[in-house]
């Protein structure tokens, strides 16, 4: 009796082609442009599709990295960016570590007076793995918000508080911004949940202003977050709306799921290899590893 192998697939099946979940098999209700992005999201667990519609996690172990001209940034505070890839790492220190003046501190963390000097690195380890909240996910804990808690509803309605402070800052979408803004004013109009994603981003990208008002909202947000088993989200703004969007920008808020490993000083020569770094990966095409 002959013995042979024999394989059994789906029809239209390729070699090497990925067709099946999570991905639908034939599209789904997708519209073509995001059947594009989803084409996408098979080469990079870091594309815009992914970090929209995915929950993503830092594993334990993994020391997540923030520049900062204060070595006690992350020390006794309820949120802090950090970047966990080395492209990120690399990406942040080449754009945003430049010489300022800045407050001097000696190995023991004292102040000895002011200087011009490049920022602190300072290293956190995840203790325990990090569940990051995508795009999604943190619009779904904004729309509870909106819905449930009243002071919340009238930060977003009240033209004076979060339309106030995000005209401070600069943002890629800020014209849809605006035009979303414009109809939460209204108190008549109920928004769709295309409104209150964009409410998500607008949140996102208010968090780190220390005003008062922001601060106790964004307490609600990262409680609510917390609720659903998240320590951290996505910095929306620089991992999906920016034109060069980073790979893994993440705000951290959970004070149990890291320890400090160290905090140190920059130098003249880590930033150079940074810039080179950063743009040998750019003019390659690999902008997540």
């Amino acid at each position: 009796m002959a013995t042979y192998l024999a394989h059994h697939g789906i029809r239209g099946q390729r070699w090497g082609t990925r067709n099946g979940p999570p991905y639908p098999l034939k599209g789904g209700s997708y519209t073509k442009t995001e059947w594009k992005e989803l084409k996408k999201a098979r080469k990079t667990k870091y594309s815009r599709y992914n970090k929209r519609h995915f929950d993503q996690v830092i594993e334990e172990g993994t020391t997540m990295q923030t520049l900062a001209r204060d070595p006690n940034r992350t020390k006794d505070t309820d949120m802090f960016y950090a970047a966990y890839t080395k492209a990120d790492k690399d990406r942040y220190n080449a754009i945003f570590n430049h010489k300022t003046m800045q407050t001097l501190y000696d190995e023991d963390g004292n102040e000895i007076g002011t200087g011009k000097t490049y920022k602190w690195a300072i290293e956190n380890k995840a203790t325990k793995a990090i569940k990051i909240a995508s795009q999604d996910s943190g619009a779904k804990a904004v729309m509870n918000l909106y819905e449930n808690n009243r002071d919340f509803y009238n930060f977003v309605r009240d033209p004076d508080r979060l339309e106030a402070y995000l005209k401070k800052m600069y943002v890629p979408d800020g014209a849809k911004y605006h035009k979303t803004l414009k109809k939460l004013h209204d108190p008549e109009y109920t928004p769709t949940d295309k409104d209150l994603h964009t409410l998500y981003d607008m949140v996102n990208c208010v968090i780190p202003n220390q005003d008062k008002d922001v601060v106790t909202q964004r307490a609600k947000l990262f409680t609510e977050l917390k609720k659903q088993g998240y320590g951290a989200v996505l910095d929306v703004n620089d991992a999906i709306n920016h034109p060069l969007a980073s790979n893994s920008p993440v705000i951290v808020f959970d004070p149990s799921a890291y320890v400090l490993e160290q905090a140190r000083k920059t130098t003249m020569a880590e930033v150079a290899k940074s810039k080179l770094t950063t743009t040998g990966r750019y003019a390659l095409g690999i902008y997540d590893r």
